[in-house]
This record gives C-alpha cells, structure tokens and sequence, in this order.
C-alpha cells in the first residue's frame, strides 16, 4: 500500500518511501502491428496487444527492471490503444492484455500507475496518443497535412517545404527531436484547443452526441473530453482486484494549444511573454508558420514562412535561415465535406472580398486565458472523480498524478491545485537536462541555462542549476499543491551520443561485474549526473525508458528517439547461469543500477551514492515514531556480486544483511540516537 503524509510517501508500516522506477515502455505509443509498409491510416486493424513485451517475456523483464532497484512502473497506455475502432469502440482484447501483464507485475512487487500518454496529440500530427477518428471528428484531412505544413511525421517526412526537405528528397528519415514542434502546427495546435476550450472559443462547434439520443447536440470540447475520460475509465475498471495499481495520470505533458496567444500573427508567445527569443516557449526547427499563418496554409493560401535550424541564426538573432514560400498547391487540411477551418467560422479571420487573400480580425481572440486555472483543473477534478467512482480497491486509495510538461518547455504557469479540489494528488513534472537532450551530447563544462538561454561554465555551476531546477519542481508539489509529493514523472538521457559503440558492456575478467569499455562515456558520465540531481533533492523518480524491442538501428521504436536503458542490441551475450546475466543489454548500467534507501523509518536527510568511489550513505532524523521495522537499503549485486564486498558502518543501532537472488537489502534498526547514519563502502 503506497499513501502520502506529510508531503512524503509512506508505506503501511508509516516508513517514508523513496520511489524510484522506470517508464515501461518507449514502443508503447505505437501499434504492435505497424511497419513502415503497412497503411498507417488504417485504424481499424490496429492491435497494442504486446505492447511493452509478449506475456511470455513478462517474468524476465520484470525480473530485470527490479534488479534495477525499480519498484514503480509508469505504465504507458494511449487513449488510441482502448479506442483505436470508433467513438466507443473499445478494444477489450487489449485491455485483458493490459490486465494479464500487470498481474505478472505484481509477483515481481512492482507497483503500477497508469500513464495515459500522448505527445502533440496523436501519430497523424507526429506523435501519439488520441485516435485517428478525434481528427476526422474535426474535419480534418490528414492526408494533407504535410503539403499544408498542419503536421510533420515519419510517414510523410519528405513530402514538405522545408529547405531540408527538398534538398534531400530521398532522405525520408526524420531528423532527432524535430516532432515536438508539431505543437506549434494547425494539427495538434486546432485538437487540443478543442479538447481544452472548445466551448469558450469554438461555441458553435456541436457534434452529435454519442448517448443514444441522436438529436442531442453536444460541444466539441464536452465531446472528446467524455471520450478521453471514459476510455481511460474503462481500462481502469477492468483492473479492478490488482493490487499493485497505485494511481493513474491525467494526461501526459497536455499543450495548451492556442490558448493564450497573445498574437496570432507573430508567433505562440503568451500574454504577457515575448513572441520568440528566451521569454518565448516556442520550439522552432525547420517550417515555423505562425499560428495564423497555419490556419492560412490550412486553407490552401500560400504563405512566406521561417526555415528555422538549432543554430546561431535562431539562438543569438532570433532569426530563420531562411524564408520559404509556402505554397499547398490546391490542397487543403479540411475535408471538402467539411465547412473548413474552424477558426475562420469562429470568425478569427475571413477571407478579403477585394483582395481574395486571408485577412486576421481577432489577434488576440485566444488571449487572457489562463490554462492551468480555467481548463487543466477542471478537467483533471473531473478526471479524478470518474477515475476513482470505477476503482473499488479498499486498501489502495487511487493517487492522482499530475503529469505537466518540463518547465523549460512549459507555456503556462503551473496552477494552484489544492487539495480540496485534487485530493491525494502528486507533482509528477517532468525534468530533463534540455542541452544533452537536444543535442545528443553530454558536456561536464558548458551548457545553457534553458531558462534564460544564458551560458553556463564549469561543472560544479552546471549541477547547481540542474540541482535547483529539479528543486523548483519540488517546490511546485510543496506550495502549489498543499504540500503534494514529488515523483518526477520523466526524465533521463539520450543514448545516441558520439562513442555509441563504446557503450556496450564487456565482463571484466577478474571480477564479476558488468563494466564499460570507457568509463568516462558520456552516457555514463550524463545518466550519473542525472542521478546525482535527483539525489540532491531526496526526490523520487521513474526514468525514461525501458523499451523491450530496442535495436541500434530503430531506436526507442518512435520519432527515432534512443533513451532506453535496455537494448536488445547492447546484450555481450551471458549465458543465464552467469551471476551478471539480468543486467545483460542494460546501457550505462553503473549509474542507474545504484544503492539506495528505499525505506526510511525517520526524516531522510541524504540518500545518496558515489559512483566514482563506490560510496553510499544515508542519513535520517528519528521522528518520535517508534518503530518495529528497519530502514531497507537496496544494494545491487551489480555492484556487489559477494556479500563480504561490501563494508557496513552505523552511527547508532544495529543492521544485517539480506541476499535476495538480484540483490542485497541492508536493514537498519535506529535506537535512541536523534539522527542516524548509515555507510555502505563497495570494495569491488
């Protein structure tokens, strides 16, 4: 049983709990089914059974992710995978799928929360998430969105304007971390708008109402947020009687769309934000249309649009490489049955009687909108309330996590959220360290404030401001919340740096342990540092990710990402008798599979490991509870493959040792003293 007091988790024995896990899994937003040859506008057969691993891979997968010392798993789901088929089309299959796999989860000890994931709305706007039929429920038509610049995708990459594009016409790859500018496109831009505030800035837009009573007319909004609502519901209900589930999040990482643009015509800079440069949110590679010019393109006008690069151009002038004419050629993002743009209907902007071209009236009619406030919360109080009317569970109250983007790249303020309104709920923001994650490299002496674009020198300056970054998300749980924990719902690091092929792991001859052939690889010095900031805030964490079909070649199986800690392709081939085989195929092992209290029968002060000297120490305030249980300190046979390799000293009380077949868990036992501490010196 997992519940919160006092702004920690805590166990049924009233031990504060430090959480640590992993996202399961990064192919999980993707059909089973799909290949790069199959029809991916074909939503009908689409199947996420197998979707992380095969039942029959489960018990060896799991075994892995908890000699990781993982006890948590955000369990990736997609609102497409439940209701691929249609409107209330629910793909049960799938859903016993889900239930089979989390019941093999539970005899590894492995709690679950529910991931309800998306990224820029669905795959046919370059990411995942929501089903096809919500965009045709819309009037789009997605089989032009590249020639109007609406979407960029792997499947039509290659089909645009972009000055990249046409100078590599049979290059169909697309290029690393370019998908999340699709937020800012008329797509995933016009869907979640909808879903937000489609009764605030599209009124008129009514559909006809799925209840059985065909002459009701119900708004957009009320339309796709029921759907969301009642899938994610349906799934839930089903995994009633589990006992390992422990929460589910509201949505990942939700964009605002257009909401609180403060000007249509010169970009997604925020009221009260500048329209680009450091106070502006707006990730901008290759095509960068502004929000009107989107709408414009949609229709078929052509228009003259920045060709943005991640270089000086953009991050010191502000400026595009270039600039594109933009010409769709005939085609439009609407179906021809369909009544056109929406936003032209809402009467944002018409079309000149004189001139026949696109004309902005209202530039600001998305303005003065506070998201987090008047649209987030809402929604999620709502969310929670359905979620937790279909979950019987009379031991595990349902946590509800709030899962808002890195506040880097976050375009609204984090809200207040009280207690009253979201009970139970935790901050499960994200954090990754921007800079290596953009470009794919790790750098101990320089990175970027992503805050203020400043330059930042010298490694100890850099770990205090990711240290502090990661502590202002702490924050937010602390006084946004009404004293809600922490759990960072994501973070981790790029694989796919330079010295790729020095990563794999080797056996070092005279001793059993798993080691790298450079042990100042930058995978292993970036992931290291990662772990490091989120020791230094006592925070608790699932990483991203563990894709179980990894390969060299594919990636994390999406938008070419590779941040998976386990890689089919990074196995050095140990036969399963060898006392190292679980961690075969994991990458940067060293700095993730690390000694950690687990549990704490006090107040944790430090909870950290030193990689480099194979050090570990905790320290923790008595807190007037007294007792009957120990501290539990997980100690991975990764790095301590023999009992007598490791050296146990305590301040206070006493501790023993117990071998479990992955690990060994040192249990402390305070007496009087007021603070304890414990040292687990590593000798191998």
């Amino acid at each position: 049983m997992l519940t919160i007091k006092n702004g920690e988790f805590v166990d049924e024995l009233d031990r504060a709990i430090n959480l640590r896990g992993i996202n399961l899994g990064g192919s999980s937003k993707i059909p089973s089914n799909y290949s790069s040859t199959t029809n991916w506008q074909d939503s009908k057969t689409t199947t996420f059974v197998n979707r992380p691993f095969p039942v029959s891979e489960a018990p060896l997968h799991f075994r892995r992710i908890r000699a990781c010392g993982y006890t948590i798993i955000r369990f990736i789901i997609t609102w497409e995978a439940i209701e691929h088929a249609g409107p209330g089309m629910y793909d049960y299959e799938y859903i016993q799928y889900v239930k089979t796999i989390l019941q093999i989860a539970n005899e590894y000890k492995l709690q679950i929360y529910i991931d309800p994931h998306q990224d820029v709305w669905s795959r046919w706007t370059g990411g995942d998430g929501a089903p096809l039929w919500t965009l045709e429920k819309v009037g789009f038509d997605i089989t032009n969105f590249r020639g109007c610049e609406a979407a960029i995708c792997q499947e039509t990459y290659g089909q645009g304007h972009s000055t990249a594009e046409q100078r590599n016409k049979e290059k169909k790859s697309l290029p690393k971390m370019i998908w999340p500018t699709n937020y800012f496109k008329l797509g995933a831009a016009t869907m979640f708008t909808l879903f937000w505030a489609g009764e605030r800035f599209a009124p008129n837009f009514t559909v006809d109402s799925d209840d059985g009573n065909y002459s009701k007319k119900v708004n957009i909004q009320t339309y796709l947020q029921q759907h969301y609502i009642n899938a994610i519901a349906e799934l839930l209900k089903h995994l009633n009687g589990l006992e390992n589930i422990v929460g589910v999040g509201t949505m990942n990482e939700p964009s605002a769309g257009y909401i609180n643009v403060d000007n249509l015509s010169k970009g997604f800079g925020q009221s009260g934000a500048a329209s680009s440069g450091a106070g502006s949110k707006e990730l901008k590679y290759g095509l960068a249309p502004t929000p009107f010019q989107g709408m414009c393109l949609g229709e078929g006008y052509a228009q003259l649009v920045g060709d943005y690069s991640n270089g000086i151009m953009q991050h010191v002038f502000g400026k595009p490489d270039h600039w594109i004419s933009v010409d769709p050629m005939g085609k439009k993002a609407w179906k021809t049955e369909s009544n056109g743009c929406i936003w032209k209907q809402a009467g944002v902007w018409q079309t000149n009687t004189k001139t026949n071209q696109p004309e902005l009236l209202r530039p600001d009619y998305f303005a003065h909108v506070d998201f987090g406030t008047e649209c987030y919360i809402p929604f999620a109080k709502e969310y929670a309330n359905t979620m937790r009317s279909v979950w019987t569970s009379k031991t595990q109250e349902l946590l509800i996590f709030v899962e808002l983007p890195p506040l880097e790249f976050s375009s609204t303020p984090f809200p207040e959220i009280s207690s009253s309104v979201l009970s139970s709920a935790v901050n499960a923001t994200h954090w990754y360290d921007g800079v290596t994650l953009f470009t794919r490299s790790f750098k101990s002496h320089f990175s970027v404030n992503t805050h203020n674009h400043r330059p930042v020198f010298g490694y100890k300056n850099i770990l205090k401001m990711h240290v502090s970054q990661l502590g202002e998300i702490k924050q937010l749980g602390k006084k946004k919340m009404d004293n809600a924990p922490t759990l960072i719902g994501e973070t981790g690091i790029p694989y796919d740096m330079i010295e790729k092929l020095g990563t794999k792991m080797i056996r070092r001859k005279s001793k059993s342990i798993i080691n790298f052939r450079d042990s100042s690889s930058q995978q292993l010095a970036a992931m290291n540092h990662t772990m490091i900031c989120l020791e230094k805030n006592l925070l608790s964490f699932t990483l991203w990710n563990y894709t179980s079909d990894h390969s060299n070649n594919a990636g994390d199986v999406w938008n070419g990402e590779d941040l998976s800690i386990y890689s089919e392709d990074h196995k050095c081939g140990l036969d399963n008798t060898d006392p190292c085989y679980i961690y075969d195929g994991l990458r940067a092992a060293r700095a993730f599979v690390r000694p950690y209290a687990q549990c704490i029968t006090g107040t944790p002060v430090v909870n950290e490991f030193d990689m480099n000297k194979g050090e570990f120490q905790l320290i923790y305030r008595v807190n007037g509870i007294k007792y009957k249980v120990p501290s539990e300190i997980f100690v991975p046979k990764l790095w301590c493959s023999k009992k007598g390799a490791m050296k146990v000293s305590v301040s206070d009380g006493k501790f023993e040792v117990e071998e479990n077949e992955d690990w060994y868990t040192v249990k402390h036992w305070h007496s009087s003293a007021v603070e304890d501490t414990v040292k687990i010196k590593l000798l191998q």
